[in-house]
């Protein structure tokens, strides 16, 4: 497998010219970084994330989960997370790609595939597992297309084909499947955190998202902190402080004003949250990473945006 990870570093660094480089394949993103990143908080869409080179450390609520060349991460709902990137130990810069996960897609395969019965596993929002040379092959191919780029219209649907067959495949045929499937707990919980991050400023109550959820209040709080590990409040609080940052950074917005703009009516709630989750005070935070350097910026964009 070194071989076929060697030949797709090469692939990512002719092709990836910044930390994070979307590509003309739709759904795939180059990333490659030549620092290793502090903790840098982002959100993540359900996907699939390979490392090629170094390695990458996400956070989810006070759970990490670590990849390298040997390990993947799934992603398979919308999720707030704290993510750190390393370099390879021999100093060489972080290479790394992802693949928007398909769920009518995954669906098809999985109704293909032979039907038997299953080992029960609790949804799960992130997941990382082995990674095979029968999964990175493919991946491998898919990047070959963008030497090739007149064959990306008729050969990337049959590859993208075959990347959600292989996960399948891979010992996730179970998450996959409520992934997929409409009416899972999983599915459930993916209606409700797509709606915080859509009002994450509105007034928001548990009974009402437990009825969109269709579930009780009770069972709602128990399938939500199992998928994110997070209960649904510390949930909108990370979606309200990664808006008020971006704030902060991307429209130099006053402290105060971006509390209020996320939904907070204490300005001091908001200050204590922020301290919690950053480290240090809102006006502080911004003016730290506003006096860092063009490059360390674009980083942390990229792996925001990741």
């Amino acid at each position: 497998m070194k071989e076929l990870l060697d030949i797709m570093c090469a692939v990512v660094e002719r092709h990836a010219d910044k930390p994070r480089s979307p590509t003309i394949i739709p759904g795939l993103v180059l990333y490659q970084m030549e620092t290793s990143v502090h903790p840098i908080h982002a959100f993540y869409n359900p996907r699939v994330c390979i490392i090629l080179r170094g390695g990458k450390t996400v956070s989810l609520g006070d759970e990490p989960f670590h990849a390298d060349p040997s390990t993947f991460l799934l992603v398979t709902v919308d999720l707030p997370v704290a993510s750190r990137v390393f370099k390879a130990d021999d100093g060489k810069s972080h290479l790394a790609l992802t693949l928007d996960l398909d769920r009518t897609l995954l669906a098809e395969v999985l109704q293909r595939l032979p039907s038997h019965p299953a080992r029960a596993s609790p949804p799960a929002g992130v997941i990382a597992s082995e990674l095979t040379s029968a999964l990175l092959e493919p991946f491998s191919r898919l990047l070959d297309l963008l030497d090739r780029p007149d064959e990306i219209d008729f050969v990337r649907p049959l590859i993208v084909q075959e990347i959600h067959y292989r996960l399948a495949r891979s010992g996730l045929g179970a998450i996959l499947g409520q992934f997929a499937q409409s009416g899972s707990h999983l599915w459930q919980i993916g209606k409700a955190t797509n709606w915080i991050k859509s009002n994450y400023m509105a007034p928001m109550s548990i009974e009402e998202l437990s009825e969109m959820a269709g579930m009780s209040v009770t069972s709602f709080h128990r399938h939500f902190k199992a998928v994110t590990l997070l209960t649904p409040i510390q949930y909108r609080t990370q979606v309200r402080l990664q808006e008020a940052r971006r704030m902060l950074i991307s429209e130099r917005a006053a402290a105060g004003t971006a509390g209020l703009a996320v939904g907070y009516d204490s300005q001091s709630q908001f200050s204590r949250d922020y301290k919690r989750m950053f480290g240090t005070p809102p006006a502080s935070d911004a003016a730290r990473l506003l006096g860092v350097s063009r490059h360390q910026n674009e980083t942390g964009l990229a792996e925001r945006s990741r």
